[in-house]
């Protein structure tokens, strides 16, 4: 930078009150000039920084009796997709007929007609015969010129648009004094404009030689200067080099690479704004410094800004279209009120109560459920006697809320109005997007303007893929925040923006052979061949690398305080060895002076899997699992971390071949748990077969209270949940059986067909109200299968008549107001609360209880009564009943299990009631009752009583050794129960 200011201050000191105007590709190189030139104490009186672009605009805005109205970049790619998709639904597209309509298709095209219009080309001068395919250059004139009428249409002024009325204006500027940036970007209209402006002895501005490399071709006005060079000009040409002021270190991961660079921040002991980064790849370094910048207070600016899904406004947008997306699954919204992002008002009931509300009532997904389903809610409620003011407060609360949220967000259709999906998140972020941070309210600021670009042009019906691709690449591809070096904070950007840096402790990153120079490859829309037909200064991507190499060694070459180059040599995502660019190579021989050493010395250098200053928690432990020995962790440090202390414990503990707490062996508080003490607590069939099945899995479920979250989340292919569709059957079943009964007939399939599939319709539709269905060919599939359960039903009921007449249907006891059922034990009582799906009567007066199962037959077989208490509830409601009814013991002849199913086939599996079985079950009873009296809650001995368990992930039995686990299994209760088959 030193030749720069020499000149520049010459310039100055000659021209002293005169304008001076110093033409750059942007305005942060004229402010990074503008410091390095005041930093060496230099002032510039009338001095000005101006890029081509904000000269053509003065020239336009000075002669235009209009305000002009210029195109901005998202506006011009929302209608380039519109015209691109009337094009192809008219049929008018020959070489792009076959491409799907995306917005990375359109902005392709976009990006495409700013180079052909910049390089000085319209739709009636493009040359066709440039083309390698004649349809591809008829498509691109037609398609250009589509968009040359758009912008007359809304009155649009695009930058060539600019730059064509600015050359019209423009005469030679001899008033004022112009200094050229040297290697300025010019595209064929701005080197005409400038061309025309610029008085005869314009002065170019030098920059430090790059040697021992090819530079790129210039034209006369993107020329270079050279000034004088620097130790690093000759990192490429080692013979005339002594030894540059350059360290070179690598790292296994991109991560250690940034902790090992703050490392050496920090070691310097200066400012933080004395040092600055560069990257040769934004995503794999923004996000680490980002996340240790928050979590150490660390002040940095980000010169290319930070991704808009970094702020709380920019993941809740994602959240929301994932939210609409999903057909407003209430998972996803749960997760953005859980992740902190949505403020709800001081009125609202707290989070964990919605979420509480949401899930109780097994909403699911669907506006239409969200609403039906708190109405109705609120509904049964309100007709309740008992205190429930809170409650209804907050279905109340929530009904409203959403009612108002729903207005404003579209429906889950076909096609959705990209407007109202557009106005719907605005509101949304406006009135419900939660800031904590400045990056917060840029990121609103900046989202809401960028919808508010789009809105007066988006009024439009599109298909729901397209609508949710659209809205995906229009608000979360954003970055906000860009900044500008500033005092008191560390500088990261690309290295392509750093030839004019003066900052003296200079960090290049990324330098490894993946990411840097970067491919060469063609652009489909232009390929090379094609822009060197078409000329007028289109830029060929095949130099691309060498582009980037001299933009690297450019800034490497004005760099004159200490520079540190670095690359991490493993991808951990592709999981294999990453090698060092060739730049590193480089660096390598003139720090060693070794001009011959190759890729395999620089490898000999130690690549740091963890930083040596601890930064995190984790960076602690990685340290020790790197180690060569094993270190044990000591008691300070497990003191420290509780959870791992305790985890270790419970570990060891499974791990021994003693049965202890961690397995299930606790000490009962009988009078709580113990239902022949605590006369309050009332045992169900369901506990008890859960009890002799796993009676682990009862404790985790009844002592410890632990519950699976139960999800209902949207599937496009289903409908009801099994219980659901269960409890459907067994209304329809239990209707169609009260109207038999009122009627005294008994079921005749001729006769009542279709009475019951009258029956059954009816409550389906009702079922629809209440759940709707996420479209009607899953509602017809599943209405189907309905209805031929109800078939097989009757045609069963039929035959089952002829013997059995019913006498009760769904009877409860011990549920709401019934009084629960007792069973006499010979350690005493049991209260029983159950529901008995059917009671009948048969012709000699003897009970049959029938209970409906809705799945499949598996597990039940004929003469396997108990299957070692896993099977109880035949025997517990024929006790239950018996004394429930005051009926005389034995008073129940049979039980059965009924699958009126496809499935099932109606498969009764029946169990008689005698003596003998009475006496074996309540031997069952009185030996799992004692199971909890005594706190031995055993894993199962029986891996397939695991396959539909819902604590498979808690109690880990499948990490078990075999043999410990078979020693902890010592209950001498349980396989007394496991005796009776």
């Amino acid at each position: 930078m030193h030749s720069l200011v020499n000149d520049l201050n010459q310039i100055c000191t000659q021209f002293l009150f005169k304008e001076k105007i110093v033409i750059v590709d942007s305005f942060a190189i004229g402010e990074q000039i503008n410091e390095a030139f005041i930093k060496e104490g230099h002032r510039g009186i009338n001095l000005k920084f101006k890029t081509v672009h904000n000269l053509a605009m003065d020239l336009v805005e000075l002669n235009s009796d209009h305000p002009i109205k210029v195109l901005d970049g998202t506006v011009g790619v929302h209608f380039t997709y519109t015209i691109l998709k009337e094009l192809k639904d008219q049929g008018k597209l020959l070489y792009f007929s076959g491409m799907e309509i995306t917005p990375s298709f359109s902005h392709a095209i976009y990006s495409t007609f700013q180079i052909l219009r910049l390089a000085g080309y319209e739709a009636r001068t493009l040359k066709k015969d440039a083309f390698l395919a004649p349809e591809k250059a008829e498509d691109l004139v037609n398609i250009l010129s589509e968009y040359e009428k758009m912008l007359i249409n809304n009155q649009f002024t695009d930058n060539a648009s600019i730059l064509i009325k600015a050359i019209q204006f423009v005469k030679k500027d001899e008033n004022a004094v112009f200094a050229l940036q040297s290697n300025l970007h010019l595209t064929h209209l701005e080197e005409q404009l400038l061309s025309k402006i610029l008085p005869e002895g314009s002065f170019k501005l030098p920059l430090a030689p790059v040697l021992g490399i090819n530079i790129p071709e210039r034209s006369s006005l993107s020329s270079i200067s050279w000034g004088e060079p620097t130790p690093l000009s000759y990192l490429y040409q080692l013979d005339e080099a002594g030894k540059g002021p350059i360290n070179v270190f690598t790292s296994k991961t991109e991560e250690m690479e940034v902790k090992h660079v703050l490392e050496k921040i920090k070691s310097l002991k200066a400012p933080l704004d004395e040092s600055v980064v560069f990257y040769t790849n934004a995503d794999a370094y923004i996000t680490p410094f980002f996340h240790l910048a928050q979590k150490f207070d660390i002040p940095i600016t980000f010169g290319e800004g930070l991704p808009i899904s970094f702020s709380r406004p920019g993941r809740l947008v994602s959240g929301l279209i994932t939210w609409i997306q999903s057909n407003y699954s209430v998972q996803t919204f749960i997760d953005l009120l859980n992740e902190g992002l949505i403020t709800l008002g001081d009125d609202s009931p707290s989070k964990s109560k919605i979420v509480r509300v949401l899930r109780d009532l097994q909403i699911g997904w669907s506006k239409e459920r969200y609403l039906t389903l708190l109405e109705n809610e609120w509904k049964r409620l309100s007709e309740k006697e008992v205190e429930v003011e809170n409650r209804l407060h907050e279905l109340t609360w929530l009904n409203q809320w959403f009612t108002q949220i729903f207005k404003k967000l579209p429906n889950f259709d076909q096609f959705i109005n990209y407007k109202k999906c557009l106005t719907g998140i605005a509101y949304f972020v406006k009135n419900h997007s939660k800031s904590s941070s400045a990056l917060d309210e840029i990121s609103k600021t900046t989202l809401l303007d960028e919808i508010d670009k789009i809105v007066p042009y988006g009024d439009e019906e599109l298909s729901r893929h397209d609508v949710f691709e659209k809205m995906n690449d229009l608000l979360l591809s954003l970055m906000v925040n860009q900044a500008r070096p500033k005092p008191g904070h560390l500088h990261i950007t690309s290295y392509k923006k750093g030839v004019y840096n003066s900052i003296p402790n200079v960090f290049f990153l990324g330098l490894d052979n993946r990411k840097f120079p970067g491919n060469s490859g063609e652009d489909p829309m232009l390929l090379d061949t094609e822009r060197i037909a078409l000329a007028n200064k289109l830029p060929l991507l095949r130099e691309r690398g060498q582009e980037n190499l001299y933009t690297l060694l450019q800034v490497l070459a004005h760099s004159t305080g200490k520079v540190t180059v670095s690359y991490c040599d493993f991808s951990i995502n592709e999981n294999r060895v990453v090698n060092p660019a060739h730049v590193i190579l480089q660096c390598y021989r003139m720090i060693t002076g070794n001009q011959n050493a190759e890729f395999k010395d620089l490898k000999l250098q130690v690549s740091k899997l963890v930083a040596n200053e601890i930064f995190e928690d984790k960076d602690y432990w990685n340290e020790k699992l790197i180690q060569d020995t094993p270190s044990k962790i000591n008691e300070g440090i497990l003191n420290h971390f509780q959870n791992v202390k305790e985890g270790l414990s419970a570990e060891s503990a499974r791990l021994s071949e003693s049965y202890s707490e961690y397995d299930g062996l606790i000490q009962m508080d009988v009078e709580q748990y113990d239902p022949r003490i605590n006369q309050e607590k009332t045992m169900s069939a369901g506990k008890l077969e859960t009890l002799a099945r796993c009676p682990y899995s009862y404790f985790l479920k009844e002592v410890l209270r632990v519950r699976q979250i139960e999800e209902v989340s949207y599937d496009a292919n289903k409908w009801l949940d099994p219980a659901t569709r269960g409890s459907l059957l067994h209304c329809i079943f239990e209707t169609f059986y009260k109207e038999m009964t009122q009627q005294n007939v008994k079921p005749a399939y001729a006769l009542h067909y279709e009475k019951i599939m009258a029956i059954a319709v009816n409550l389906i539709e009702k079922e629809r109200e209440i759940l709707p269905p996420p479209n009607d060919r899953v509602y017809q599939r599943e209405m189907n299968e309905i209805l031929a359960c109800c078939d097989i039903f009757l045609k069963e009921e039929e035959v089952h008549g002829e013997q059995y007449n019913p006498l009760q249907f769904e009877y409860s006891f011990g549920i709401g107001d019934q009084e629960p059922a007792i069973i006499t034990l010979p350690s005493g009582e049991v209260k029983i609360s159950g529901i008995i799906d059917r009671v009948d009567q048969s012709l000699d007066g003897r009970y049959h209880i029938i209970d409906y199962k809705t799945g499949s037959t598996y597990g039940y077989e004929k003469n396997k009564a108990f299957k070692g208490g896993r099977q109880l509830q035949h025997m517990i409601y024929a006790l239950a009943i018996e004394q429930h009814l005051n009926q005389g013991e034995g008073s129940v002849e049979e039980s059965s299990y009924y699958f009126p199913t496809m499935k099932g086939l109606a498969q009764r599996f029946t169990r008689k009631q005698d003596a003998a079985l009475r006496t074996n079950g309540l031997d069952i009873l009185q030996k799992l009752i004692d199971v909890i009296k005594h706190g031995h809650f055993e894993m199962t001995e029986d891996e397939n009583d695991c396959k539909f368990c819902e604590y498979k992930l808690v109690c880990r039995r499948h990490f078990y050794d075999k043999d410990a686990l078979e020693k902890k299994q010592s209950n001498q209760k349980l396989k007394g129960v496991r005796a009776y088959d």
